[in-house]
Parts: structure tokens; C-alpha cells; sequence
């Protein structure tokens, strides 16, 4: 009877404990994730992005993004990724509610304050943490909202960088088939490639030799010409230099013009200190000097003999 009575008690004890945790694990998800409004990339026309007492000022004017000020264009791959992040934000779980943001980098002096305007009205405004140990979320919070959550997606890194880093590098573009004439200047040594205009461009191979001609008619060495123009087609800098003039660099050591739809040119110039690898240069797209990395360099700088069949004469410049 004694050991009856122990079991019934003991039977009760579980399941009072099986219904408080039942409870208590029903409280753990019972909240509703806050609803975040819809936005569309093309809502978006100004973007502010604050860090560590530093902010900077994206624009969208004319269908391109600038860094006002300075008014610079804005690199378009990074623009599209904030957008991305911004468009698509989503609130996955309730992380806290206990304000310690430092555990989760939102802290005044590791957040990352971000803040979306279409036109004058204000459509996104967030704080973003560090990235989730789970590499697939990121901490935030959001504007009047002291709690922490988990939005889907690793997305911080986008919004790091300074107006600098942001800013659109590239020095040179056009498109490759456009391109009809190459003129090269390289130390005492100068040369004219031109393609047959009634030709149609072919594939960068040995088989497309026959369209373009160097000076006299010599036969070109079709791979290593085409391979200098799509290195220049798309052309990035390692960086701008902001305290010169583009006509304080003096004679250049290299130097092509290339001739299409328009005309499009680059020089390059001797490294300014003797133990310097990089080299710097300007364009004609570019309105600052900037520079080329050695590497960059080395593929664009070459002797306009090289770029001839065996057998091909250099013409001397005079």
C-alpha cells in the first residue's frame, strides 16, 4: 500500500514537471517577429551609413549612385549589394531582449547604422551587429525596437568602408569590337595597329592575325594585341591619388591611344620613389590620377615590336 501511495506521488511530481516545461518551452516562442515593410530597389535614392563616428552619403542622381560629397561615382557592385540587403530584409527569430548589445556588436562603438530614404521619407532604418555563428544570419536591430534579432543572410561586410573604398575604380572602359586603331608610345619607340573596318572582329586567336595591321603593313600577333586591349577594356585602379593634378606627372613611360566610337587613352608613368613598384597614371576617363599596380603595369606596358609577327620592324619615333 506504502509503496503504491509513492508512486502516485511520484506520478504527480511528473507531470506537474512535464506540464511547467512544456509551458515554459511554449513561452520561449510565443512573440511575434515585427513586420518589416516592403521595399523595392527602385524605391531606394539615398542611402546613409554610419560607423565608428564616420558616415557616408549614397545618392542616386541620373540613374548612377554618387558619394556626395565629394560627388564621386559610387562602385555599382557595391551599391547593388546594400540595396540587395536592404530590399530583402528579413527578421528569422528574437535573439534578446536584455539590451547587452555588446555581445552582438551593436554597441555604439561596433554597430553599423544604416538608414534608406526614397526621396525625403525615411523607408529603412537599422542598426547591424556582427554575423551569426551560423555564418547565415546577421544581428540587428531595428529603429524605436530595443530588441536584438536574427536577419536572414551574412550581410555586414557589405557595409563596410569608407568613401574611398567605395568609390567606383574604374579608370577605363569601352567595348572591345568598337576598337579600330591602337596607337602605342613606348620609350623611343611608337606604333600603329589598325583593323580592317569591313572586317568583322574575330575571337582573340591566331586565325584573327589577318584584320589588323601594324606599321607598314606588318603582320600582327593578333593573341598578344587583343589580350592588351581587353586588359584595358575594363580597366581598375589599386587607387585614386587625391593631391595631384593629372598634368604634374610630367613625360610618361607609356603611353596608348585607342580608337573607336570615341577616342580613349592612358599614361603611364615611372614610379615616384626609386624603391616604388606601383606606377601612377591617368586616363581619359579618369578626372584624378591614380595608380596601377606592378602587375597591372607589366601587362599593359608593352614594346610595340613584341606585339609584331617575327620578322616585324619597330617604328622609330622621330
Amino acid at each position: 500500500m506504502k509503496l503504491k501511495k509513492e508512486f502516485l506521488i511520484l506520478g504527480v511530481i511528473i507531470a506537474a514537471l512535464t506540464v511547467y516545461l512544456f509551458q515554459r518551452s511554449g513561452d520561449r516562442t510565443r512573440y511575434t517577429l515585427p513586420e518589416v515593410p516592403v521595399l523595392t530597389a527602385s524605391d531606394i535614392t539615398k542611402i546613409e551609413i554610419s560607423h565608428a563616428g564616420q558616415s557616408v552619403v549614397l545618392v542616386r542622381k541620373d540613374g548612377r549612385w554618387l558619394i556626395d560629397p565629394p560627388g564621386w561615382t559610387a562602385a555599382p557592385k557595391s551599391v547593388h549589394e546594400m540595396v540587395e540587403a536592404l530590399t530583402g530584409l528579413t527578421l528569422t527569430a528574437l535573439v534578446a531582449e536584455s539590451q547587452n548589445y555588446s555581445l552582438y556588436e551593436l554597441d555604439d562603438e561596433h554597430k553599423i547604422h544604416v538608414r534608406a530614404w526614397q526621396d525625403d521619407r525615411l523607408r529603412r532604418e537599422l542598426d547591424i551587429g556582427k554575423t551569426a555563428p551560423s555564418y547565415r544570419h546577421t544581428f540587428v536591430r531595428l529603429a524605436g525596437d530595443n530588441r536584438v534579432y536574427h536577419a536572414r543572410d551574412n550581410f555586414r561586410f557589405r557595409f563596410i568602408g569608407g568613401a574611398e573604398e567605395l568609390r567606383d575604380k574604374t579608370v577605363l572602359a569601352f567595348n572591345q569590337p568598337d576598337i579600330t586603331e591602337v596607337r602605342i608610345t613606348s620609350a623611343n619607340t611608337e606604333a600603329a595597329f589598325t583593323r580592317d573596318k569591313n572586317a568583322e572582329p574575330g575571337a582573340p586567336t591566331p586565325g584573327a592575325a589577318g584584320l589588323w595591321k601594324g606599321p607598314a603593313g606588318a603582320a600582327v600577333n593578333a593573341v598578344r594585341l587583343n589580350a592588351l586591349i581587353a586588359a584595358l577594356s575594363d580597366l581598375t585602379c589599386e587607387k585614386f591619388i587625391p593631391d595631384r593634378s593629372k598634368e604634374s606627372f610630367g613625360h610618361p613611360v607609356f603611353s596608348v591611344t585607342l580608337i573607336g566610337d570615341k577616342e580613349h587613352s592612358l599614361s603611364i608613368f615611372a614610379p615616384s620613389e626609386a624603391d616604388a613598384t606601383d606606377h601612377p597614371a591617368v586616363s581619359s576617363a579618369s578626372d584624378s590620377p591614380f595608380v596601377l599596380s606592378e602587375e597591372q603595369a607589366k601587362t599593359i606596358m608593352q614594346d610595340p615590336g613584341e606585339l609584331l609577327e617575327t620578322g616585324g620592324k619597330k617604328e622609330e619615333k622621330k
